[in-house]
């Protein structure tokens, strides 16, 4: 080092070569040993242009001379690593810049503090840009999983329409057409009317049967428990599956929104049991809060691993993703237990009421 050199011009010039902008201070004391300021010893090139100052206006002049008292934290940094000797970092928005910088401070010497400055301007605006992506991402998000819900609703109101006409046009004309041939079965030979009689009988079953599978009438006529019970006899009982259904906990009234919901989801669940569980029995129930609602279906069927996300919408039709996104919508959730072999139990939780669609 030239011997008119001062530590301070060597660690200027080692500072010139750094890229990223660098300044050095030192930390003014009274006669007691109280600090008073802080002063500038030198800067870098680049501190000059991403601070939009001049090495001119800063050498030799006090900190709070040149910023306002909103860079007051970036004096306190300075002012903490010079009174202990430990090296620190801040980050944060300087506003007399426009900046948003993360600092590194350390002591070079007693009293000296060099800071290196990252500008993080244009990564702190991208953050928010993406920040506020994500939340109108989530806004849509939580649009489409409301709109799935409307739409199942809708779809259901235009399946109960075509139910109801189905049960009062059609149902009403087999029947009646039935009592005819009964009362001509009486009159003529009841061998000649019985294969149109029973041929009318069997398409009147039918009627029911579609009129059921289209839109449980008990599911608006009774309640949710009675057409689950309904839908898991109908379901279940043909493919040889036994099923137990239970209800508990106090009175509820659950809207027509959930009923619906509830309903369509449970026949996903069985029809999944159906297709994939390979099951002999299946447990349904139906559990009653004061604000909410759970149903359960267990199944004593292959089971698969616990590791549930792999599976979200593998089961097939409406699926489990499905499912989970419809009860986000209203603020419900699916929990899904299982193990290879030892079968699988789903729990749907909802509330009673759900505020983004109507039924009639």
């Amino acid at each position: 080092m030239n011997h008119d050199q001062t530590p301070y011009d060597a660690l200027g010039a080692l500072f010139a070569k750094i890229l990223e902008p660098v300044a050095l201070y030192r930390a003014i004391y009274d006669e007691r040993g109280d600090f008073q300021d802080v002063v500038y010893i030198e800067v870098n090139s680049a501190y000059e242009q991403v601070m939009d100052i001049r090495r001119e206006e800063l050498i030799g002049r006090p900190f709070r001379e040149i910023w306002s008292e909103k860079e007051r934290e970036w004096q306190d940094i300075i002012l903490q690593v010079a009174t202990t000797g430990i090296y620190a970092r801040h980050e944060g928005p300087s506003y007399d810049t426009g900046k948003y910088l993360h600092a590194i401070a350390f002591s070079p010497t007693r009293s000296v503090v060099a800071v290196i400055f990252l500008d993080m301007t244009d990564w702190k605006r991208a953050e928010e840009v993406l920040l506020e992506k994500e939340v109108l991402l989530t806004e849509y998000r939580q649009e489409l999983r409301t709109l799935a819900a409307r739409l199942s609703l809708a779809e259901e109101r235009t399946r109960r329409e075509i139910a109801v006409k189905l049960h009062d046009r059609v149902g009403y004309s087999l029947v009646s057409l039935l009592s005819r041939l009964r009362a001509l079965a009486e009159k003529h030979s009841p061998d000649d009317i019985a294969p149109a009689i029973e041929e009318v009988e069997g398409l009147l079953s039918d009627t029911r049967s579609l009129t059921l599978e289209i839109s449980s009438p008990l599911l608006y006529e009774v309640g949710l428990e009675p057409a689950l019970a309904s839908l898991g006899d109908r379901m279940l009982t043909p493919h040889g599956i036994s099923v137990d259904f239970r209800e508990c906990g106090p009175e509820a009234n659950i809207s027509m929104e959930i009923r619906i919901l509830m309903y369509q989801m449970a026949q996903e669940l069985l029809l999944n049991v159906i297709k994939h569980a390979g099951a002999k029995k299946v447990i349904l129930r139906v559990q009653r809060g004061n604000k909410r609602v759970r149903l359960l279906v267990e199944d004593d069927g292959a089971g698969f691993s616990s590791n549930t996300p792999k599976h979200w919408g593998k089961w097939g039709g409406m699926g489990l993703f499905s499912i989970r996104e419809k009860l986000h919508s209203v603020g419900g959730e699916i929990r899904v237990f299982s193990e290879k072999g030892k079968g699988s139990t789903v729990a749907i939780v909802a509330p009673l009421a759900f505020e983004g669609g109507t039924a009639q």
